[in-house]
């Protein structure tokens, strides 16, 4: 598992070919936070960059997994999570999955943080029984939230 700090110091080197950008939101800065190893899935955190928040997963190496590029299913208590695959020298095999992209609705970096924690919070959760629908047909904030992340529903 690569330590948050490496990862955190190869997306600030992206971010140096990022800036100027259109997508690229000056206020913001990288940061992965909850990053964490979870048994049988690898390690997994939520990475803040100037121009994205991604679900950030390092499978195990072990792991048989599709091609650079494709996409893998993290499945968690909280749900199943569709990532794309990548690959680089410096940290190996990883997926994301995209959770906000361009960044400019975060005035600061207290903001996205928050976000992030909120997710952290929703992905690492294990799911209580879900109510019986309402006559109204209104979705929880949780099963909303859960759909938009990508995951079971």
């Amino acid at each position: 598992m690569h330590s948050r700090e490496a990862i955190e110091a190869y997306y600030r080197a992206v971010g140096t070919r990022m800036a100027g950008l259109p997508v690229y939101n000056p206020a913001l800065a990288v940061e992965l936070l909850g990053w964490r190893a979870v048994e049988g899935v690898g390690a997994l955190g939520v990475l803040i960059t100037p121009w994205c928040m991604n679900l950030f997963w390092q499978p195990p190496a072990e792991a048989e997994l599709p091609a650079k590029g494709e996409r893998a299913v993290l499945s968690l208590p909280s749900g199943d999570y569709e990532c794309t695959l990548h690959e680089d020298e410096s940290l190996g095999r990883y997926a994301s999955a995209s959770l906000c992209s361009p960044m400019q609705d975060f005035p600061d970096q207290a903001g996205v943080r928050a976000m992030a924690e909120e997710v952290l919070r929703l992905v690492f959760a294990v799911p209580e029984p879900e109510p019986e629908p309402s006559q109204s047909g209104l979705m929880s904030r949780r099963t909303l939230f859960r759909r938009a992340l990508g995951g079971a529903s």
